[in-house]
C-alpha cells in the first residue's frame, strides 16, 4: 500500500482517522498536527484531539508549528510518503504540497463548489439546507478550488445540530477518502475540475454569526441555533447575562395570538420555553447562561425566568 500522512487537528478530523486505521485500508505512517495549546482556563497544555488518537495508535506526530517552515517540511518529508490526506486543517502552501509527489486529498463537507470555507456544515444549516454532502478533492493552490475526485450527499433533518450532522458523517466520510484514494492512485478516478463559483460561502464563524436577532423569523433562528450547537453556540442576552441557545424547535402550536415584542417568553411548558420572534414561535429545550453547565429549559425557567424578567434580548 501507498504511504500516506494524515493532517488534521479537530474532533472531527480525530473520529475520521480513528475510523481510518479501525479499517486498516490506508497505510498511515505518521500524523501532522497542531502542537499543544494552553487551554482558555490556565495554562495547561492540551494535545489536539487527531494528536490523541495517533498517540493511542502509536503513530509518529510531526508538530506543525508553521506551515511554511522548511523543518517541517523536511521532518514530513523523511517518511517517504508520496500523498497526504487533510481533513480540517489551516490553508497549506505549495511548499507543503510539494512535499507530497502525489498530492494531498481533502475531505470537504460539502457539495462543492458551494460552501466553500472553514465552517460548510455550520452555513449549510443556518442556510436551511435539507441537504448537503462530502467532496475529496486534490488541494491547489486556491483554497477549496482544487480538482475534485468523488462527490457523496447526505441530508440534514429538520432538528439535526451541526454536532450530530458532523457525528453521522464520519463513517461515510472515511469510506470516501478510502475510495477516493484507490481510485485516484489507480488512475481510475481521473480528478475534474470543478465550477468556478457555489451559490454560498462558508466562512469561519465569528461573532456577530453567533448573536440571536429576535426580530428574524422563527425558522431563521432556529436554523442559527442548531447551526452552531454544540459549539461556539448561538447567543442572546438575558437580564444581566449571555446565554447560549442550543436545542430548540419549532412549536407544533401555533402561538401568533400570544405575540408581544420579539424576544418575549409566551408561555413556559414542561420541556420549552417558548419565545416569539419577528414571525412565528420557537421553542427553546437546552440552554446554557454564561458561566454555568448547560440546562434544560425547565431547569432554566425555574432559576432564570422570575428573576430576570421574561425577555431575551438580541446582544449588541
Amino acid at each position: 500500500m501507498t504511504k500516506i500522512i494524515y493532517i488534521g487537528a479537530d474532533d472531527f478530523s480525530a473520529k475520521i482517522l480513528k475510523e481510518l486505521l479501525a479499517r486498516r485500508n490506508l497505510d498511515i505512517v505518521a500524523v501532522a498536527t497542531y502542537p499543544d495549546k494552553p487551554s482558555s482556563r490556565g495554562h495547561k497544555l492540551f494535545p489536539t484531539p487527531v494528536k490523541m488518537v495517533a498517540v493511542e495508535s502509536n503513530l509518529p506526530i510531526v508538530e506543525v508549528y508553521d506551515v511554511h517552515d522548511r523543518k517541517v517540511h523536511s521532518e514530513l518529508a523523511s517518511f517517504s510518503a508520496p500523498l497526504g490526506v487533510l481533513v480540517s486543517f489551516k490553508i497549506v502552501p505549495v511548499e507543503f504540497l510539494a512535499v507530497f509527489p502525489e498530492g494531498v486529498i481533502n475531505l470537504h463537507p460539502s457539495l462543492l463548489p458551494d460552501l466553500r470555507g472553514a465552517a460548510p456544515v455550520q452555513w449549510a444549516i443556518m442556510l436551511g439546507y435539507k441537504k448537503s454532502g462530502l467532496t475529496t478533492f486534490v488541494i491547489s493552490e486556491k483554497v477549496d478550488c482544487g480538482k475534485i475526485l468523488m462527490q457523496d450527499s447526505f441530508v440534514i433533518g429538520d432538528d439535526e445540530t451541526a454536532g450530530e450532522v458532523f457525528e453521522k458523517i464520519v463513517s461515510p466520510g472515511a469510506e470516501l477518502i478510502e475510495k477516493s484514494v484507490a481510485g485516484y492512485l489507480s488512475g481510475k478516478i481521473v480528478p475534474r475540475k470543478q465550477m468556478p463559483d457555489g451559490e454560498h460561502r462558508a466562512p469561519k464563524i465569528l461573532r456577530k454569526h453567533r448573536i440571536i436577532n429576535w426580530e428574524w423569523n422563527a425558522q431563521k433562528i432556529h436554523n442559527r441555533i442548531r447551526g452552531l450547537s454544540p459549539k461556539p453556540g448561538a447567543v442572546s442576552a438575558f437580564g444581566k447575562k449571555m446565554i447560549k441557545i442550543l436545542r430548540s424547535k419549532i412549536p407544533a402550536q401555533n402561538f401568533t395570538a400570544d405575540f408581544k415584542n420579539p424576544g418575549e417568553i409566551v408561555n413556559v411548558g414542561k420541556d420549552e420555553i417558548i419565545v416569539s420572534t419577528g414571525d412565528g414561535a420557537i421553542a427553546l429545550i437546552e440552554l446554557q447562561p454564561e458561566g454555568r453547565q448547560k440546562m434544560t429549559a425547565s431547569e432554566f425557567a425555574r432559576g432564570y425566568v422570575k428573576g430576570d424578567g421574561k425577555k431575551f434580548r438580541t446582544l449588541q
